[in-house]
């Protein structure tokens, strides 16, 4: 600022001195003056005040602090989404036309009757008028031909104060022929000078820079430019994320973001003359309902982008779930009795985008159509007939034009289209989109009972691609919904957690779609889920299983037995046969059930694994609940199927499958299988290690171990014992498994208090990712404890020096050198557990389950996934007294699941309710207050 005044504080003088003489006669009203006179005439009393270097920054600052404080509440009282961003337009007007006239009236007049004059041009959201509180102010200085010193002589003084008083300014100066040039070179360029509006300066020259853009531009690269937004605006889908349906949703740049609207209206300002969007309807673009529609979408997005902006006091255009409720609740969504008020929001939200989207689209579809009558009738020349009154042109699907009533004579055709668009490959014209919205209520119950509806839908299931493609756009279209009234209620359905990365008809769709790509899944067992998909006998059930499989999550919690019961009244309205009923029935009442023994269970316990297979009863739906199961966990978000999973599902499918295969057994004691095992195990590893070396061994081993631990390994851990009998006080083993993602690290040592926490956290601070744990403690005080690790991105860790380090880390821990609490700190300093700040959503929750297993009692913890995580857990069971038997590590998104099969220290499960509470209060505490 101290440039400015220094520059101009002469010149202000001269300006109070002079007065009237000062006005030039060239000069026009800024668009500020007519709408807020107030606010220009103090803007200017300040300027033209005569105020110290010092004092005139504050001034104009709080000027302009007050007139921000008056749009905030205006915005806080329920002010529109417009009517604010228009304000801050306003605002921003006033603030750069009177630095300008103050600035120019201070220029010597000498310089100025030599200059040639400039225009100052607001670009962009800024020439829209449509700026929110932290927007950028873009800024033109357009000049006839050479930058001279009176341009050199305003430009500096308005830039340093707009800085100076708290704007974000984007600026160029140009000449009109650099403008011209740049306009034709680059895209972002030409689309921000597109929204051109004059600020101040000599009208003349920002009339001959539009006249000249509007012609060397606009008229002659409309074609090309026209393109280069339709690659620009697929470009950003794919870069956000093709879903309108995302979790944490980007208000500017995702699909059904302002983006879209920006672009549609470039597109129908250079093919249509189009200046606003409430002309889109004047220049039929858009019915006038329609028009209604963006008109309320828009003011919706500008409302919420408006408090994103205020909430974080700058630029944030990601929804982020954290803040959702908060936002929610600002913006009047309150909690009923029925839903919450962030469900009710981000459900207005999905609709806004939605209607942006698809009338985004609407526009630039009718726009980009041949508009000439020669066009027109050239279209209707290459039209080919593919029946039901349905024609074929430039592969879109359009209605006949001696049949506009095609839909009313047969409803059923409001199926059959899009089995037409699917069998060839075609898209739906947004004539007959237009045209199926409008008929939508042809799809009574009379069609939902129809055999000839259920033949075509089926028909779209059953095809081996484009499944997901067409159903989402008969969802968009309004025809699921009315033929399943059902599925109509997971419309834009929030899941509230951080979990879940899609709504829940999304999540269906990204389901179906997992399933018809399968050939590009390389890893996770790709090979496996090929092979099972290509011998399903009825993939067109597996795929109404999977739209289905989640829709009693319409009806409120616990969903599975909901679904199940409204899938069947849906198959039976439908007139699917009763055997394939059965089985679209089964898989939606069991689909969540392989992932939870999967990764909750002990595989290793064959009675589970029989119950399940009993459940299953054929090999058929076990191979359809497998692959079900897999494009249910893929189709939750980016990264939440992993190789881990995959394994563990994989391990289950097989265990279940041989079951399946050899039948059901009836049942044998635990004890006469284990004896059959000891002598098998005699028999085998009596050459290498003797023979009363190994029955000493099996007579000493758990009966679970000896029913769970294949042949090789028990010889493995043998060996690895018989170094600690000879002195070593610990001693271990590794093996790396890079095809299955993990690697396998036993320890083998006498038991003593807390060493299970120890091997923990001394993995822990080698940044190993623990997935799994097995603790067995034979008879003469031997504990062998096995993990299972990855690297914490899936992958087998097999470098030697790691795993020589963690060896070496492990002795000092066990022998008392260090402790492994210091480990941990002076390793992992940047990574530890904090303090779950309040208010977090992630929920912690601390279950007990003495129902599932008959030996231990199961603990269930849920809470944030973050680094010393288990050593916390397993430290303070160890305090409490608590002996952990073996657990398995699910994350899931940024959440972890951790399963404990615990007892006391007595090897009895935890039964007394009083200790259970205090463990779970206890284990609540620690995980709160984090890693100190």
């Amino acid at each position: 600022m101290k440039r400015f005044h220094i520059m101009t504080k002469g010149r202000f003088a001269l300006l109070r001195s002079r007065k009237a003489d000062i006005v030039d006669s060239q000069a026009v009203t800024p668009p500020a003056a007519v709408e807020c006179p107030a606010l220009v005439g103090a803007l200017q009393s300040i300027l033209q005040g005569g105020l110290p270097a010092n004092d005139l920054i504050p001034a104009l600052r709080g000027c302009i602090a007050e007139e921000q404080a008056r749009i905030l509440r205006i915005h806080r009282n329920g002010g529109t989404g417009q009517t604010v961003a228009r304000s801050i337009a306003t605002l921003t007007d006033a603030v750069v036309t009177s630095l300008f006239h103050a600035t120019e009236t201070a220029c010597d007049p000498g310089i100025k009757r030599r200059g040639n004059g400039c225009a100052l041009v607001a670009l962009g959201g800024y020439g829209r008028r449509e700026m929110n509180p932290a927007s950028d102010v873009d800024l033109m200085f357009v000049y006839p031909r050479k930058a001279d010193a009176y341009l050199n002589t305003i430009l500096h003084p308005i830039l340093s104060t707009l800085w100076d008083v708290g704007f974000v300014v984007g600026h160029c100066c140009r000449s009109i022929d650099d403008c011209i040039r740049m306009a034709r070179a680059d895209l972002t360029s030409c689309s921000s000078m597109i929204e051109a509006r004059y600020l101040a300066g000599d009208p003349a020259i920002y009339q001959t820079f539009s006249a000249k853009f509007g012609r060397s531009v606009l008229s002659k690269r409309a074609d090309t430019i026209v393109a280069q937004k339709l690659q620009e605006l697929q470009e950003r889908h794919y870069r956000y994320g093709a879903s309108i349906y995302v979790q944490e949703p980007h208000l500017k740049e995702g699909t059904g973001g302002l983006r879209d609207l920006h672009a549609a209206l470039c597109i129908a300002r250079i093919t249509r003359q189009v200046s606003t969007p409430s002309e889109l309807a004047q220049r039929g673009l858009l019915g006038q309902n329609e028009s209604e529609r963006l008109e309320s979408a828009l003011d919706f997005m500008l409302r919420l982008r408006n408090e994103l902006h205020y909430l974080y006091r700058g630029k944030h255009d990601v929804l982020s779930l954290s803040i959702q409720g908060q936002v929610a609740a600002n913006l009047g969504f309150l909690d009923t009795a029925r839903s919450y008020g962030v469900e009710q929001f981000m459900q207005r939200y999905y609709l806004a985008a939605k209607d942006i989207s698809q009338l985004s689209a609407q526009v630039i579809s009718r726009c980009t159509q041949g508009r000439s009558q020669v066009e027109k009738v050239m279209r209707k020349l290459k039209a080919r007939d593919i029946g039901d009154d349905l024609t074929e042109i430039d592969r879109s699907i359009y209605a006949s034009p001696k049949n506009r009533g095609l839909f009313q004579d047969d409803p059923v055709r409001l199926l059959k289209v899009f089995w037409y668009a699917q069998q060839m490959g075609y898209t739906l014209s947004q004539e007959i989109q237009d045209c199926i919205r409008v008929e939508i209520h042809l799809i009574d119950e009379r069609v939902r009972r129809s055999s000839r509806a259920l033949g075509f839908f089926l028909a779209i299931l059953r095809e081996s691609q484009g499944v997901a493609a067409t159903l989402r756009n008969m969802h968009e279209l309004g025809v699921l919904g009315a033929y399943i009234p059902e599925f109509a209620k997971l419309t834009r359905l929030v899941q509230f957690d951080f979990y879940h990365r899609y709504t829940v008809d999304e999540h269906t769709f990204l389901a179906i779609e997992t399933l018809e790509h399968l050939d590009e899944v390389s890893r996770f067992y790709g090979e496996e889920f090929r092979s099972l998909a290509s011998d399903a006998k009825r993939l067109e059930l597996l795929r109404l299983a999977l739209l289905l499989h989640d829709i009693g999550k319409g009806e409120g919690a616990d969903h599975a037995p909901k679904s199940a019961s409204l899938v069947e009244a849906i198959l039976n309205r439908m007139g699917i046969p009763r055997s394939d009923a059965d089985t679209v029935i089964f898989l939606v009442a069991r689909h969540l059930e392989m992932s939870y023994i999967a990764q909750r269970l002990d595989l290793d316990d064959e009675a589970i694994v029989i119950d399940f297979a009993k459940k299953v009863e054929t090999l058929d739906r076990l191979k359809m609940l497998y692959l079900l199961t897999f494009a249910d966990i893929k189709a939750v978000g980016p990264g939440v199927w992993t190789e881990w999973k995959g394994t563990l599902l994989w391990e289950l499918y097989i265990k279940t499958h041989t079951v399946l295969i050899r039948g059901i057994p009836e049942g044998e004691d635990d004890l006469a299988r284990a004896e059959r095992t000891k002598s098998q195990l005699t028999q085998e590893l009596s050459p290498e290690f003797g023979v009363e070396a190994v029955k000493r061994y099996v007579q000493e081993a758990p009966t679970r171990y000896l029913l769970t631990t294949p042949l090789h390994k028990v010889a493995s851990h043998m060996r690895v014992i018989a170094r600690v009998q000879r002195g070593e006080e610990a001693a271990s083993q590794w093996t790396a498994f890079p095809l299955a993602g993990y690697s396998e690290f036993t320890v083998c040592a006498y038991g003593r208090h807390g060493r299970f926490a120890q091997v923990v956290g001394t993995l822990t601070a080698n940044g190993m990712n623990i997935l799994s744990a097995q603790i067995f403690t034979m008879a003469s005080g031997m504990v062998i404890r096995h993990f299972r690790v990855d690297n914490g991105s899936g992958a087998a860790i097999n470098d030697p020096t790691v795993w020589d380090r963690v060896v070496a880390d492990l002795h000092d821990v066990l022998t008392d050198k260090v402790a492994v609490h210091d480990l941990i700190k002076g390793r992992r300093k940047e990574g530890l557990v904090r303090p779950i700040q309040k208010g977090a959503e992630f929920p912690l929750k601390v279950e007990f389950d003495n129902l599932v297993s008959h030996a231990y009692t199961i603990l269930d913890i849920r809470t944030r996934d973050r680094l010393g995580l288990l050593y916390l857990i397993t430290s303070t069971l160890s305090q409490l007294g608590v002996d952990i038997r073996s657990a398995k590590i699910t994350t899931e998104a940024e959440q972890v699941v951790d399963v404990f099969y615990v007892t006391n220290k007595d090897g009895s499960k935890l039964i007394d309710e009083g200790r259970r509470a205090r463990i779970g209060t206890e284990l609540e505490r620690v995980l709160t207050e984090g890693f100190n």
